[in-house]
């Protein structure tokens, strides 16, 4: 994926990257509904300057780890919610119904699921996980108009 570079901090750049068919027309999230550009901070290793056209990479598996992260975590909240909300507190409670508990919890453990991402984010953008700024590519396909670029 490449990315035009406007801006340089330390060993960061910052570039906005034009998103392709399979998550730009999907919709299956906000940001398929949005802008078609999307700003994304990269680790710069090939010394990029701001204009530059960059080729941005995840590491080996960070990809598979965080869509682990983001998918499997809230799905594994929302069984562990469904198990304890059904088996757990109706034994505890029993005039409580065991199949709106089990809603109920199952929906906690999504909610507490996404917290606990949530709180590991600086975690999370501070290594394996962030982008990496490869090397400095030719803008041969794009071109730029009015403060856009077009691929």
């Amino acid at each position: 994926m490449r990315g035009l570079v406007y801006e340089v901090k330390d060993d960061l750049v910052k570039a906005t990257i034009h998103r392709k068919e399979a998550c730009g027309e999907c919709r299956a999230c906000f940001a398929g509904m949005t802008k078609a550009e999307m700003d994304i901070e990269a680790k710069n290793l090939c010394d990029a300057e701001i204009g530059d056209w960059v080729e941005l990479e995840l590491q080996e598996n960070a990809f598979f780890n965080a869509v682990v992260i983001m998918y499997g975590l809230p799905f594994v909240g929302f069984i562990a919610g469904i198990v304890i909300g059904n088996f757990g507190i109706p034994k505890l409670l029993p005039t409580v119904s065991a199949t709106a508990c089990a809603i109920i919890c199952g929906v906690l453990g999504i909610l507490l699921s996404f917290l606990w991402i949530k709180s590991q984010n600086p975690r999370w953008e501070s290594g394996k996980y962030r982008p990496l700024a490869t090397k400095v590519v030719e803008g041969e396909e794009e071109e730029v108009i009015n403060g856009n670029y077009q691929l």
